[in-house]
């Protein structure tokens, strides 16, 4: 993956936060703890992990537990603010009936920090609008074909759906 095609899109374009939702793709270390991923892999700062990010899934499992649940190579990882509703309620991390659902919610790890890592991450809600910028300025990967579907006519300019895993970079 180290010769990979560079594309470089304007911030703010239309279609970037379907781009995020659709998903892209993070280098990480594995181990990390999903605060630690999010602090140190996607640029999100303590406070804003913290308050802002409500609702996490690993691999479709609800996170609570953002600091003892820990990523590994493949993981898929789902970041969101509050959903509304009895979803919110029920998928949302700290909740009042979260300890209901600990049979599907993502387990801690004692995993040690180790190895690269490729995390395929989706945004959603508000955390695409606020975090999606600052995460393309300091790139992700994506498959072009996704890219092309997602920005549409605002895709770059010589970007092939045959072109594959792609450096993409405000």
């Amino acid at each position: 993956m180290e010769n990979l095609k560079r594309v470089t899109i304007a911030e703010g374009i239309p279609g970037t936060i379907t781009l995020l939702q659709r998903g892209v793709v993070i280098r990480a270390v594995a181990g990390m703890s999903i605060r630690e991923f999010m602090e140190e892999a996607l640029g999100l700062s303590s406070d804003y992990a913290e308050t802002r990010v409500r609702t996490i899934f690993l691999n479709a499992s609800p996170v609570d537990d953002i600091d003892g649940v820990k990523i590994q190579d493949g993981d898929y990882v789902s970041l969101s603010g509050a959903l509304p509703g009895i979803c919110g309620i029920a998928m949302g991390r700290d909740t009042v009936i979260s300890p209901f659902r600990s049979e599907i919610s993502a387990k801690s790890s004692d995993m040690l920090r180790e190895g690269e890592a490729l995390i395929y991450l989706k945004l959603f809600n508000l955390i695409a609008k606020e975090a999606g910028p600052g995460l393309l300025r300091r790139g992700v990967l994506a498959e072009a074909d996704d890219i092309i579907c997602a920005l549409g006519e605002n895709a770059p300019q010589g970007l092939a759906e045959t072109d594959g895993t792609v450096h993409l970079q405000i």
